[in-house]
């Protein structure tokens, strides 16, 4: 049996693996590049095998994850970086390009371009496209919500940008590299996806990668034919609705601004007690105590009431609680006070943005209204 990939299984060589993954399309482009036949390694879905989650899969990755190499020795190697270093040193004589540049400074460069890949956008990638679930972890990385690991992969690209060969047409110059079939299939991701999110893409991209883009879709075969690929599986998502439910993608916050807005923008002055990067709290303009202060999220982002928030906005709620209601408490000098969320026209909610209501600095009664 031939090597095999997953996302594809091969069996040299066995290969795992499925179109729309990038990682591994990431190998697939190190076959096409190197014309490897189907007989030497052969592209199988895990499903073929009962899916990632199955004993048989979980036999040759215990990590359950895509792409995935089975050689006919026996051993089974993960990882998309693994596997493309293995497919360049395997049949290193059968491209006229050499994916793995020898000269050390050129593979210094592949490397960085490789890495910055790997680490660092490819490990916040599912806030493009996954749910958030209560129960498992969200997919955004070390990034508190969606969109602050959206904004961290625009910053990414912007250091791809400089990373990139000035003179192109490719990463690293002339000619493809690895760092292109490790780039190119995420690439094809955020230029489909980023716009869901109201991310222009053109503004997104500086002119090296913008130039890359449009060799690597337009003038290189084998960027072509992975493109068609994952675009073909991409559109499926699209007909099922896969971002039909993501907050800031499908949902979005179409609510009428609010008074609060102004004050965000400046142009109805307020009596601000504590800012930060998330938040924003000043003084009500008709206190019930000597200290009434509201504590409102900057962006709204769904939250006109506590009944809408999700699991996406664990975040926010959990830095108003345990950052800056301590603080402004602190700051105010409070031994004691009520912290109020009025949810809804019938519970006395004037102001359709999320906002809690810090009150002491005098004795409380109970019950507070009815």
């Amino acid at each position: 049996m031939p090597p095999s990939t997953t996302g594809m299984l091969a069996g040299l060589n066995g290969r795992y693996d499925v179109p729309v993954s990038n990682n591994g399309a990431r190998c697939r482009m190190i076959l096409y590049y190197k014309d490897v036949g189907a007989d030497e390694v052969a592209l199988v879905t895990p499903h073929q095998l009962g899916g990632l989650k199955s004993a048989e899969y979980l036999r040759l990755n215990p990590h359950g994850l895509m792409p995935l190499l089975t050689l006919a020795t026996g051993e089974s190697l993960p990882e998309s970086d693994t596997i493309a270093r293995y497919l360049c040193a395997k049949f290193s004589d059968r491209s006229p390009v050499d994916l793995s540049p020898s000269d050390p400074l050129r593979a210094a460069l592949c490397d960085r371009i490789c890495r910055l890949h790997d680490v660092y956008i490819t490990s916040i990638q599912g806030c493009l496209y996954k749910q958030t679930n209560a129960n498992a972890p969200h997919p955004f990385g070390r990034f508190p919500s969606r969109r602050a690991a959206l904004d961290n992969l625009i910053h990414q690209l912007r250091l791809l940008e400089q990373y990139a060969d000035q003179d192109g047409p490719y990463l690293l110059g002339k000619e493809p590299s690895t760092a292109d079939c490790a780039v190119f299939p995420t690439a094809i991701f955020w230029m489909h996806m980023l716009p869901k999110f109201g991310y222009d893409t053109g503004a997104c991209m500086g002119p090296r990668l913008t130039r890359w883009w449009s060799q690597m879709t337009t003038q290189d075969k084998v960027g072509e034919r992975v493109h068609g690929e994952m675009m073909a599986a991409l559109q499926g998502w699209d007909s099922n609705g896969r971002w039909d439910t993501i907050r800031g993608a499908g949902l979005r916050d179409e609510a009428p601004p609010t008074l609060f807005d102004k004050i965000l923008a400046g142009s109805i002055p307020a009596d601000v007690v504590y800012e930060d990067d998330v938040v924003l709290a000043f003084r009500d303009i008709a206190p019930v105590a000597p200290t009434h202060v509201l504590l409102i999220p900057k962006t709204r982002d769904g939250l006109t009431q506590l009944q809408h928030a999700t699991v996406e906005h664990r975040a926010v709620l959990g830095h108003m609680l345990a950052v800056a209601v301590p603080a402004i408490v602190a700051k105010e000098e409070l031994s004691s006070y009520r912290l109020v969320v009025n949810d809804g026209e019938a519970s006395c909610q004037s102001v359709f943005h999320l906002h809690m209501h810090i009150i002491g600095g005098k004795q409380l009664t109970w019950p507070p209204g009815a």
